[in-house]
């Protein structure tokens, strides 16, 4: 393999690579994609020198990048592919341009078996001529364009006038674009910092916690070895990190952290003035002054922004020993963070505040809840004890009028005879408000999904409806009817869900007009599944919704109109549904009936179908 350099005789202005780098120039103005450049420039090399193949790599610190290809006959190869710099040392062509910075000739780079990949390797063995341009920024090789030819017919350096030219044109857009993504990478990781104090905000329990968090989140911003925060006390910065018990100076000393707010120019200037500070010891032997910022915080350079709010002065927020220098965009995240952080202190400082305004309120509060608590309780003791007293002569009553139905003791004259089953309804109608005043007592002691399965919600729906038609006595619509898009399945307790249908539609039947119709509905919502009771009584006033789900509520309607109940079928429902994680809603207008939604979080779905009862 033979190398030689470009001679003399090139002319540095070729009329075609003269007019191309003024394309790219004018690109370059008008802030092109530096990619399409490169590709262009590939493209342009190959089709003006006549190669097989054309290939831009950059080298950008220890990796060896392929930035741009070009094959003739098939799309570009290896355009993003990476190999270590170490590589060059297989390749003496390759070296020797980018040691020399000069072109260089030779035969192919696969020879030999040098590449450590095999398929660039496969790639490369059929290449007979190859030329290496290498394009420097200053003194430094930043890429090299490689030209190969399949063919016999070695390069000659005219043809590869201007080469170099262009390539720098595009070398330099992809330094700018490097540039462009070091600064996006920069204000990224800047923005995942700054969502990382946010973290902070929200988990920490103390003040302390935060300004600890917030210091080495902010060290970790600006690549500094450690940041931290100093209130303003008096004229004294004092430091909210643990660092400040460090450091002691003898008796009667400032400890060396302590900064002095009225007395050092810079810190005046910058607590006072708003200007941020930055120093440094450009000759690490340099006399530095004892009082120095830099000496007392025992730093070779620091960057310090103001922290403040809008009007008072808090302190300052410092960043030391930084590990490749401090810049603008430093500072201003830095500013960023610190102007945050004096929202979070106004916060701490109003929570405080607060809690002591708030200290009798919360104590009033507090006695005002353990009263409720106490009034729920007697009221669920109350309703438990009182069911369970009438319970025993309720059974004895209705046992006697069963044997007085049945003829048991003996036959009654017309007249008992008639009002035997008018007391029986009533008692039957006093067990179910006992019924329903025992569960009401439970309702709030029992666990929450104690009993929870995996629920036919059709099912359910499909007994309700079946049950309902051979209870409802005279008052029976023509039907009941179940809809359902598919079968629909929840976890709930069965029990539960039943004694809410049951009740939704029991109230529907007592609330509707002779032959109406009541239909039950199981749809699906996002996150839920939905039951709906549609009744096509008389409605209710917008006024009386309110009262609906309260104990013994019951409305004027309904008693103007003798229907029974107990006013707590809907109480009991809708605790229910919330001890189930869901809920009883209710549409209704004066003349055109209710429709009673209950919602329980949705469970397994299976195969769509539909259910008709």
């Amino acid at each position: 393999m033979t190398s030689r350099t470009s001679g003399s005789d090139l002319d540095p202005h070729p009329p075609a690579a003269t007019r191309f780098a003024g394309s790219i120039e004018a690109d370059l103005v008008s802030r092109g994609d530096p990619h399409q450049i490169m590709e262009r420039l590939v493209r342009f090399a190959a089709e003006n020198v006549d190669v097989d193949r054309c290939t831009l790599t950059s080298l950008d610190q220890d990796v060896l990048r392929v930035e741009a290809s070009y094959e003739r006959g098939g799309p570009p190869d290896f355009v993003g592919h990476e190999y270590p710099l170490s590589w060059l040392s297989r390749q003496p062509l390759l070296s020797q341009a980018v040691t020399t910075g000069a072109i260089v000739y030779g035969g192919s780079l696969g020879e030999g078996g040098n590449s450590s990949d095999p398929e660039l390797a496969a790639s490369l063995l059929p290449i007979h001529h190859t030329a290496i341009v290498p394009l420097s920024v200053g003194e430094t090789v930043g890429a090299v364009l490689i030209l190969s030819r399949r063919s016999e017919r070695p390069f000659v350096p005219r043809e590869l006038d201007g080469l170099q030219q262009v390539g720098l044109l595009a070398v330099l857009a992809l330094r700018n674009a490097r540039l462009v993504e070091q600064v996006r990478s920069a204000q990224r990781r800047g923005l995942d910092s700054l969502t990382q104090m946010s973290r902070h905000v929200a988990s920490s329990l103390d003040r302390a916690t935060f300004f600890d968090k917030m210091s080495e989140t902010v060290a970790g911003l600006v690549t500094a070895e450690r940041a931290g925060f100093w209130q303003l006390t008096g004229t004294e910065l004092v430091p909210l990190h643990q660092q400040s018990a460090a450091g002691m100076e003898p008796p009667g000393q400032r400890p060396r952290e302590v900064l002095d707010g009225a007395g050092d120019r810079d810190v005046a200037r910058l607590l006072f003035s708003g200007e941020a500070l930055r120093l440094s010891r450009a000759d690490p032997e340099a006399n530095i002054d004892p009082d120095s910022v830099l000496a007392r915080l025992g730093a070779r350079d620091v960057i310090a922004v103001p922290w403040r709010t809008a009007a008072v002065p808090l302190g300052i927020l410092a960043a030391c020993d930084s590990h490749s220098g401090f810049t603008d965009q430093d500072e201003w995240t830095m500013l960023l963070a610190a102007r945050a952080s004096a929202l979070v202190r106004q916060g701490y400082a109003a929570e405080q505040r607060a809690q002591s305004l708030q200290a009798a309120e919360m104590d009033r509060l507090a006695a005002h809840a353990q009263r409720m608590a106490a009034l729920e309780r007697q009221k669920s003791e109350f309703l438990q004890l009182a069911s369970h007293e009438l319970r025993a002569p309720i059974t004895l009553v209705s046992g006697y009028l069963s044997m007085l139905e049945e003829g048991t003791l003996g036959a009654l004259p017309a007249s008992a005879a008639k009002v035997v089953p008018l007391m029986t309804a009533r008692m039957r109608h006093m067990s179910e408000l006992v019924d329903r005043m025992l569960t009401t007592s439970r309702m709030e002691i029992r666990a929450r999904g104690q009993n929870a399965k995996d629920v036919s919600i059709d099912a359910l729906a499909r007994a309700v409806a079946a049950s309902a038609r051979t209870t409802a006595g005279g008052r029976a619509p023509r039907t009941i009817r179940v809809e359902t898009s598919g079968r629909i399945r929840v976890r709930a307790d069965p029990e539960q869900v039943e004694t809410i249908l049951g009740n939704l539609v029991s109230n529907a039947v007592k609330y509707s007009p002779d032959g109406s119709e009541v239909t039950i509905t199981v749809r699906e919502e996002p996150g839920w599944v939905a039951v709906d009771v549609t009744d096509h009584g008389d409605g209710i006033a917008e006024e009386d919704l309110p009262k609906l789900f309260h104990p013994f509520g019951r409305l004027p309607s309904a008693i103007a109109a003798g229907i029974q109940g107990t006013g707590l079928g809907l109480h009991l429902s809708s605790g229910l549904a919330q001890a189930q994680g869901g809920d009883i809603d209710v549409i209704s207008r004066p003349g055109d009936g209710s429709t009673f939604t209950l919602r329980l979080p949705r469970g397994r779905k299976r195969p769509a179908g539909r259910i008709d009862a």
